[in-house]
């Protein structure tokens, strides 16, 4: 027998309207498919059998206490009384390349395209001046600034992103799916509110 340690990124998806379940999960179906989705709410038969048919992997959170990990920034930012956010960060096996450490130690600089496959992580900063090929990600802990098209699939979970065109990738911002109409091609921040994300011109 062997057994080994899996390391994977959660979704946490909470159902209190089933109609809005199926917009959500068809709009952004290509992403969610690559993530494990701890489901809970209401959850009917109708919403298992989406699931199972578009061979999405999932559990359901009453059948289970699934353990998650909190960086130190994220605890650090932890007030009482404060809905977390519907996104589990679970660590995942590193894989850096095209790596340049001219501005900071701790920021990871990418001067070329990340190619199809690669996975781009960093605890601290990120800043990508080329574009996100599809297949690829980036995950950064903290801040993270893309200046080339985005077709891959980037997550930032810090105080802001700076992005300017979603192409036919996805970005999640802490852990909301951003909306592909709010880039049109010139540079915008992000920023993390109390409510969520508010997105600004530079």
């Amino acid at each position: 027998m062997n057994a080994k340690q899996k390391k994977i990124r959660v979704f946490e998806l909470y159902i209190d309207n089933e109609e809005k379940f199926y917009e959500y999960m068809n709009k952004n179906l290509i992403l969610l498919k690559d993530y494990l989705l701890l489901v809970d709410g209401n959850i009917t038969e109708s919403i298992i059998n989406f699931l199972e048919e578009n061979l999405l992997c999932y559990i359901l959170k009453t059948d289970c206490n699934l353990r998650t990990i909190q960086t130190s920034q994220q605890k650090e930012q932890v007030q009482p009384n404060k809905t977390p956010q519907t996104t589990k960060k679970v660590e995942i096996i590193k894989e850096v390349i095209y790596q340049d450490r001219e501005i900071d130690a701790n920021t990871l600089v990418i001067n070329k395209p990340i190619r199809s496959g690669a996975i781009v992580e960093n605890e601290s900063d990120i800043v990508v001046f080329s574009r996100v090929n599809s297949g690829a990600k980036v995950i950064g802990e903290s801040n993270v600034s893309i200046f080339g098209e985005i077709d891959g699939v980037v997550e930032a979970n810090g105080e802001y992103l700076v992005i300017k065109s979603i192409n036919k990738g996805y970005v999640i911002f802490n852990g909301d799916i951003l909306e592909k109409d709010n880039f049109d091609g010139s540079l915008k921040k992000v920023i993390k509110t109390k409510d969520g994300y508010k997105v600004e011109d530079l």
